[in-house]
C-alpha cells in the first residue's frame, strides 16, 4: 500500500511538472509558487475541515511545520527553476538522485536499516541517472547544481514528513505545507505577482490540485512503510517524462535516457518485491 501510494505521488509530480514547464514561460518559479500555493489553501481548508474539523488546522507542532515547509519551499523553487532551464527528462534525472539522499538521511535519523538489497536498488538507480546526466560528456549548467540542491532539499522534505506523521495527519501536513509556502510566496512577491491570463487557468488548476494530491499520497506513503522503501519508487518519474519530453516538447530522446530509465525501472520493481518478500518471510520466522 505504501508504494501504490508513492505512485500516486509519482503521477501527481508528473503532471505538476507538465504544468509548471506550460506557466514558466511567462512566470517566474516565485510567481507559479504563490499560484499553486492560492489554489492549494482554497482546495484544502474545506477539505481539511470536512474530514477531521478544526483538529486539522490546529497543531501543538508549529515549529516542526515551518522548518520543513522552509526547507520544501527552497526545494520547490529550485525544482521549478530547472524545468524553466533544462530539458524535462534531465530535470527529472536530476531530481532523481532525492531517493538516494533520502535513503541515507533515513538511515541516518530515523533508523532505518541499510540492508544489502536497498543498497544495491540505490546504486542502481544512482547509476542509471548517471547514464542519462553523462557528467564529463554533457556540459553542466548553473541550472544542473540548482536542481540537485532541490532534490537534497525534497529528500530532507520527506523525511522531516515521516517524523511529523507520528503526531500529524496527512491532510494537516498538507495543509500546512500550502498554507506556509502561500505566504512565502507572497512575501517574495511583495504580493506584486502577475495575474494570470485567462487562458493561463487550467493549468494553475493543474498546479494546484497536483500539488495536493503529491503530498498528501506522499505523506500517506510513509506514514505505511520505511521511507527507504518507498522513496526510490520516485525513480518512474524518469522515463516518464522522458517520454513526455519527446512527445509533447519535441525534446531530444536517445539511448542513455532509455537505458537509464531501464535500470531505473528495473531496480524500482526490485526494491517492491524485495520489500514484500521480507514482509512475508518475517511473520513465518517469528
Amino acid at each position: 500500500m505504501g508504494a501504490i501510494w508513492m505512485l500516486g505521488a509519482v503521477v501527481s509530480f508528473v503532471s505538476m511538472q507538465i504544468a509548471g514547464r506550460e506557466l514558466s514561460d511567462a512566470h517566474d518559479a516565485i510567481a507559479i509558487m504563490l499560484y499553486r500555493g492560492v489554489v492549494g489553501v482554497i482546495l484544502m481548508l474545506p477539505i481539511a475541515l470536512a474530514f477531521g474539523g478544526i483538529k486539522n488546522v490546529i497543531t501543538a507542532r508549529p515549529i516542526g511545520h515551518l522548518v520543513r515547509n522552509g526547507v520544501h519551499f527552497l526545494g520547490q523553487f529550485c525544482w521549478f527553476y530547472g524545468i524553466a532551464h533544462l530539458a524535462l527528462a534531465d530535470v527529472t534525472a536530476l531530481s532523481s538522485t532525492m531517493p538516494i539522499f533520502g535513503v541515507v538521511l533515513a538511515v541516518a535519523f530515523l533508523g532505518e536499516r541499510l540492508t544489502l538489497p536497498r543498497l544495491m536498488v540505490i546504486l542502481c538507480g544512482f547509476v542509471g541517472v548517471l547514464m542519462v546526466v553523462r557528467p564529463g560528456v554533457v556540459p553542466l549548467e548553473a541550472a544542473t547544481g540548482v536542481t540537485v540542491l532541490g532534490a537534497l532539499c525534497y529528500a530532507i522534505s520527506i523525511i522531516m514528513v515521516k517524523a511529523l506523521t507520528a503526531t500529524e495527519p496527512p491532510l494537516r501536513i498538507v495543509f500546512y505545507m500550502m498554507a506556509m509556502q502561500c505566504a512565502f510566496a507572497f512575501a517574495l512577491t511583495g504580493g506584486h505577482a502577475d495575474v494570470p491570463a485567462l487562458a493561463e487557468a487550467p493549468w494553475i488548476v493543474v498546479v494546484g490540485i497536483s500539488g495536493l494530491t503529491a503530498h498528501y499520497c506522499m505523506a500517506r506513503s510513509v506514514s505505511i512503510a520505511d521511507a527507504s522503501v518507498v522513496m526510490p519508487i520516485s525513480f518512474l518519474q524518469l522515463p516518464t517524462m522522458a517520454i513526455v519530453g519527446y512527445v509533447l516538447y519535441s525534446e531530444g530522446l536517445n539511448p542513455y535516457t532509455l537505458g537509464g530509465g531501464g535500470l531505473i525501472l528495473g531496480a524500482t520493481y526490485l526494491n517492491i518485491f524485495w520489500s514484500r518478500r521480507r514482509a512475508v518471510v518475517a511473520p513465518q520466522r517469528s
